[in-house]
């Protein structure tokens, strides 16, 4: 089955003033977030969305990847998550694929594995139904997995709308994760800090 990961990664970051996604956590963490989410997709094709050419953020956000790592610009990331998700759902029909993970590259504890189980559980219902991590809490976490057969939908999302919006409509297969990685998002520097 093949499958593309979508990593989110074209935000501007404004709750932190800084951008959290190209910069180290610590002086004895060299990796930074960005670098971890695409750690987290290997193991499969996997292609990062950044923001437009023009945004202070993308060159940066450009020299974590590696020279093979492939990408493409959202130019209107600033209206809203939606704009990344339908970015990266058009790659994914473009290519052809069986269904696109959507990993969020502000989410550091995420890893290939998380990513690994979802998988098996997608071609295991034959890559018809949405598959979702969720964490040991319950509350619903990233990755998500959509089969192509959703992705037209992407078109309609607006705004800040996310992929819940679709996992209300179709429903999920969730996957409980052994901890809370799936759900640990780094939104403000309080946030920073604790990572």
């Amino acid at each position: 089955m093949k499958l593309l990961a979508g990593i989110c990664a074209a935000g501007n970051s404004a709750r932190m003033g800084f951008d959290k996604l190209s910069t180290a956590p610590s002086l004895h963490s060299p990796d930074t977030l960005l670098s971890r989410a695409v750690s987290a997709a290997r193991g499969q094709p996997f292609v990062v969305a950044l923001p437009a050419q023009s945004h202070p953020y993308h060159q940066n956000r450009r020299d974590v990847l590696r020279p093979h790592d492939e990408f493409i610009t959202v130019e209107n990331s600033d209206l809203g998550i939606s704009e990344t998700l339908k970015a990266l759902a058009r790659e994914a029909m473009a290519r052809q694929a069986d269904g696109l993970a959507v990993i969020m590259a502000d989410m550091p504890f995420i890893t290939a594995s998380h990513l690994e189980t979802l998988v098996i559980l997608f071609e295991t219902f034959g890559g018809t139904r949405i598959v979702r991590a969720q964490c040991q809490s319950g509350r619903e976490g990233y990755p998500v997995i959509f089969p192509a057969s959703v992705l037209p939908e992407f078109e309609d999302l607006t705004g800040d709308e996310g992929v819940q919006v679709l996992v209300e409509r179709h429903g999920a297969k969730r996957v409980e994760m052994p901890s809370e990685a799936p759900c640990w998002h780094v939104n403000t520097p309080e946030d920073w800090r604790q990572m």
